[in-house]
């Protein structure tokens, strides 16, 4: 089972996030609202992979990135956000990400379900 962490400040996202997720058999083993949180988490729970929203409070997705990469150049991180800018997409690729993920990923979706699915194993493969 692979074991997940979701960092989202939308608590509605972040729901919707670990339910789908268990719901597809993933673990998932932790949830932040923002990247301190998420910080705390990763340094707790050591996921196989986080799945990290770019803007938030307190600490933004890319510094949360380049902060679990500190402490583990190995870690797992897939980037999700609405935001569709291509600097900004750049930036999280530069920084460590393993991908990059667009919003939304609609529970309801199959495709959306299996776009996260398929990229959060790929994760997991490429860390083995």
């Amino acid at each position: 089972m692979i074991r997940t962490l979701v960092v989202d400040d939308s608590k509605f996202m972040a729901r919707a996030m670990k339910t789908s997720l268990q719901e597809m058999g993933f673990e998932v083993v932790g949830v932040g609202h923002d990247g301190f949180e998420g910080l705390d988490q990763f340094k707790q729970q050591r996921p196989d992979v986080t799945l990290l929203d770019v803007t938030m409070p307190n600490m933004d997705g890319v510094e949360c990135l380049q902060k679990i990469l500190e402490i583990d150049a190995e870690a797992r991180v897939v980037m999700l956000s609405a935001i569709r800018d291509a600097a900004v997409i750049e930036q999280c690729m530069y920084a460590g990400a393993f991908e990059f993920l667009q919003k939304p990923i609609r529970p309801n979706s199959p495709a959306d379900l299996s776009r996260l699915c398929s990229t959060l194993e790929k994760a997991v493969e490429k860390a083995c």
